[in-house]
């Protein structure tokens, strides 16, 4: 990836947050790539990211609620075979910014 595509990935997650940390932009691709149809914990995205536990539920939390009244880049929901997990997935907007912004990962 060139230092271009990233201020391109950059510039096009900040149209949802102006203010959105990196912690929540590593957070938004791990969930893109590795959640799939069941979700990741927010364990495994903290084990993963080498992040707080709080850090990776306060990010999720901002991704779910954005500020300019969108519906959010993803979902969090109770896993139901362990009641006090949380899984994440994209929200439908969350998957068509995925989809769109993966290939300047790739470049």
């Amino acid at each position: 990836m060139t230092g271009g595509n990233l201020l391109k990935i950059i510039q096009e997650i900040r149209k949802f947050d102006p203010q959105i940390e990196s912690q929540a932009i590593a957070i938004f691709f791990l969930v893109g790539l590795e959640a799939g149809l069941d979700g990741i914990s927010m364990q495994e995205i903290a084990r993963k990211l080498d992040l707080a536990q709080s850090s990776v539920s306060r990010n999720v939390f901002k991704l779910s609620k954005l500020k300019n009244g969108s519906t959010g880049l993803v979902e969090y929901f109770e896993d139901p075979k362990e009641r006090r997990r949380k899984l994440v997935i994209l929200s439908r907007l969350g998957k068509l910014v995925f989809e769109t912004l993966k290939d300047y990962v790739k470049q």
